[in-house]
C-alpha cells in the first residue's frame, strides 16, 4: 500500500514541482501554534499545521508531529512550495478512523486525502468522533522528499 502511494507521489512530484519562480528558493516561515478558540465542525480547539518548502528539494509539515484531542480541528495551511495535500495511510491509523477521515475530507484527490492546497489556502479536518491513537499522514506529491508526519489523537 505504501509503495503504490510512493509511486503515485513520485508521479505527481514530477508534474507539480517545476521549481521555484524567479530563481529564488522559498523560505520556511515560523510555525503556528494551537489556538484556544473552539473549532468549526469540531468540539475542541483548532491546531494549525503549515506546509512549507525549506529548499528546492526539502518539504515538510511544521510541526511534523502533533497531539490533539478528539473533537479538535487541524488546519493544514499552504505556506510555500507550490501545491501540497494531506493524505493518511490506511495502515497507519487506528481501527474505525478511516470512516471519520473520509467523512471529514470530502472532495479530495482520493479516500483519506485532501484536495491540493495552494500557498495561502488551507483545509480544515475535523477529528470529531475520531478514535484515539496515532495517524500517519503525508503529502502525496512530496512524500519522496520526506514530507510526512504523525498526528496523535488523545
Amino acid at each position: 500500500m505504501r509503495f503504490s502511494a510512493m509511486v503515485a507521489g513520485a508521479a505527481l512530484l514530477v508534474a507539480a514541482c517545476g521549481g521555484s519562480k524567479g530563481g529564488a528558493e522559498p523560505k520556511a516561515e515560523a510555525p503556528s501554534t494551537a489556538a484556544t478558540t473552539p473549532a468549526a465542525g469540531g468540539t475542541g480547539n483548532t491546531v494549525t499545521v503549515e506546509m512549507v518548502s525549506t529548499s528546492a528539494t526539502s518539504f515538510k509539515f511544521v510541526p511534523e508531529n502533533i497531539t490533539i484531542k478528539a473533537g479538535d480541528v487541524v488546519v493544514f495551511k499552504g505556506v510555500s512550495g507550490l501545491a501540497h495535500n494531506v493524505a493518511f495511510w490506511g495502515d497507519s491509523i487506528p481501527p474505525g478512523a478511516a470512516a471519520v477521515l473520509t467523512a471529514a475530507m470530502k472532495g479530495g484527490t482520493g479516500d483519506m486525502a485532501t484536495e491540493m492546497i495552494n500557498d495561502g489556502s488551507s483545509v480544515s479536518i475535523s477529528f470529531a468522533g475520531a478514535p484515539a491513537g496515532k495517524y500517519g499522514f503525508y503529502c502525496i506529491p512530496h512524500l519522496a522528499m520526506g514530507m510526512k508526519g504523525t498526528l496523535t489523537v488523545q
